[in-house]
């Protein structure tokens, strides 16, 4: 189905991405032993909240996730050295990287070129979704001049936002650590 077909069917390529990239989050938080708390909250630049589960040192540990989806071309470009940026603007870049009490992950899931339809591959036993999520830590990210409309975020290729990932970073605040 083409994107025109979505478009009259009234679902937009640009909203079946951002759906695959939900859906595509609680599965590797699933995956993680872990569960989605007040998923597609959409406010405060927050889509939803991965919750550790399991006996940890702190209670409940958890950490929120504002989801992106793009393809490379689209808001996403792809840099010379293999890594990715994205542009957001002022008011949502500054909302991102103000302190919290939870930590805050940035998710950009990047699809390849031209996708309008996000497709699943079968490989042997496995289903592979096109594409790649990458994630970057908006306390890490400088802040802006005052005159300046927007902040562009660099996805390192090494930062890749899956399974293990999310193991680790639950284990780290469940054991006291991070923010």
């Amino acid at each position: 189905m083409s994107e025109e077909d979505l478009r009259r069917l009234g679902v937009p390529g640009t909203a079946l991405k951002e759906r695959v990239s939900y859906l595509t989050v609680g599965l590797l938080a699933t995956g993680a032993s872990c569960y989605l708390s007040d998923p597609q909250l959409d406010y405060d630049c927050l889509d939803v909240t991965i919750m550790g589960s399991g006996a940890h040192k702190r209670r409940r540990p958890r950490f929120d996730v504002q989801i992106k989806a793009s393809s490379v071309g689209g808001a996403v470009r792809a840099l010379v050295d293999g890594d990715f940026s994205i542009s957001l603007p002022r008011d949502q870049y500054d909302e991102l990287r103000a302190p919290s009490f939870d930590p805050i992950e940035f998710v950009v899931h990047i699809f390849p070129r031209g996708t309008v339809i996000p497709q699943v591959i079968t490989q042997g036993e496995r289903m592979v979704l096109d594409g790649i999520m990458l994630r970057s830590d908006p306390s890490t990210w400088p802040a802006l001049p005052p005159s300046q409309d927007s902040g562009t975020v660099r996805l390192r290729r090494t930062d890749v936002f899956d399974i293990e990932y999310i193991k680790n970073k639950i284990k780290t605040l469940g054991d006291g650590g991070g923010r």
